[in-house]
């Protein structure tokens, strides 16, 4: 214990890495958890959906959408999102929000939440982790 302030000293470069690097992993964690976003993979996604009677929220453009889809889930782009939040009638039914890749999810999850949804969940790596574990598609 008596040689911890040598070794800062003496390597207060690698020390000073490690200090970034643990604020760096606290901060995303705090940040998740003040904002209420609850990241999620497939298999927990789908889980949501059938034992706790979830919905996919599809937040991607129309076009996108028309493409290829998550089996059952609902349309509702980003851009008209505030528009249209009537269309989502239970405020405390689980939501798993589904983008390409999980970064308009994000914004999504924010604005829901600020209009009182409270189970609201972002499909972490969006459609690409879902064809990435070869899960079905509709178009």
């Amino acid at each position: 214990m008596e040689n911890v302030g040598s070794f800062i000293v003496n390597h207060w470069l690698l020390v000073t890495l490690f200090v970034v690097l643990v604020a760096l992993i606290l901060s995303d964690a705090l940040s998740r958890k003040i904002s209420g976003i609850n990241p999620l993979g497939t298999a927990e996604a789908i889980q949501i959906v059938n034992q706790r009677d979830g919905i996919f929220l599809d937040i991607r453009e129309t076009a996108e959408f028309k493409k290829e889809h998550i089996a059952e889930s609902m349309s509702l782009p980003l851009s008209t999102l505030e528009a249209n939040i009537a269309k989502l009638k239970d405020p405390a039914q689980p939501i798993i929000l589904v983008c390409a890749s999980g970064q308009r999810a994000r914004t999504a999850a924010k604005q829901l939440r600020s209009k009182g949804f409270s189970n609201i969940y972002v499909l972490t790596g969006g459609l690409n982790a879902w064809k990435d574990g070869k899960l079905p598609l509709f178009s």
